[in-house]
């Protein structure tokens, strides 16, 4: 069996993309959660990662983590002399430098440091009823990789939802799984998620397609990681089930 690359990638009903080179109203800029900022806006789509504990190695990580601080630093002081919004160039420069911290943290993933628990399928498993487990209730679950040592999850929040809480509850329920499985205690995931807010239509297209590149840019085998798409990608390229 090989990777499949969907051709067709249909967006999803009442699709909403989010800008962020426009001028920010302070209600939707918000807000830094832990080491990260995230843009938030209801009714978007976001491209999330997480990823195991002992995934990327220590130096490196607190390196990334004195970068963003220093960004953290450096939006609150902009947005302060704006009334609370963000100049366009001010923007730009952040979009800029969040794409390189994100190719950045993917090339780290996807060298494979750590115990890489998840490369076992039946952990896997465990990770992946988890993401399905409130589909259709909180939010609508678009696809997702589970890779043996991180997670990118593409998913939309009903509203009153958010997504670093439902990313939360991924995390905290499928800890307590895998630490059943595995007869461990202890930390599971790296407490911190990136996420990205879908901007369009081609940006929500390019992450269907990074998901489902990630485990043939990583160099996996088929039963290394585990790839889903949701029904109406599934529908547009033919395919009756998942491999």
């Amino acid at each position: 069996m090989t990777w499949r690359i969907p051709a067709h990638i249909p967006l999803p009903e009442d699709f909403q993309g989010f800008d962020p080179h426009s001028l920010t109203p302070q209600a939707e800029f918000r807000s830094y959660e832990r080491h990260l900022p995230h843009w938030r806006k209801p009714g978007a789509s976001y491209l999330t990662t997480f990823r195991l504990n002992d995934s990327i190695p220590a130096a490196i990580l607190q390196e990334m983590r004195d970068e963003i601080k220093g960004w953290k630093h450096r939006l609150l002081e902009t947005a302060a002399k704006h009334q609370g919004q963000l100049p366009a160039e001010e923007n730009s420069a952040w979009v800029e430098f969040q794409r390189g911290h994100l190719l950045k943290l993917e090339s780290l993933l996807d060298d494979g440091h750590g115990e890489c628990l998840l490369r076992n399928p039946g952990h896997r498993h465990l990770v992946e009823l988890t993401l399905h487990h409130f589909h259709g209730r909180r939010y609508e679950m678009l696809a997702f990789v589970i890779m043996p040592n991180h997670v990118h999850a593409l998913c939309r929040p009903f509203t009153g939802q958010i997504v670093e809480k439902l990313t939360g509850s991924w995390k905290r329920h499928s800890s307590e799984s895998l630490n059943r499985m595995t007869r461990r205690r202890g930390r599971i995931w790296q407490q911190e998620t990136f996420d990205r807010i879908i901007r369009d239509a081609d940006h929500f297209r390019q992450a269907v397609r990074y998901i489902a590149k990630n485990p043939v840019q990583a160099k996996l085998q088929p039963e290394e990681a585990t790839v889903w798409f949701n029904e109406a990608i599934m529908k547009a390229n033919d395919w009756t089930s998942h491999p």
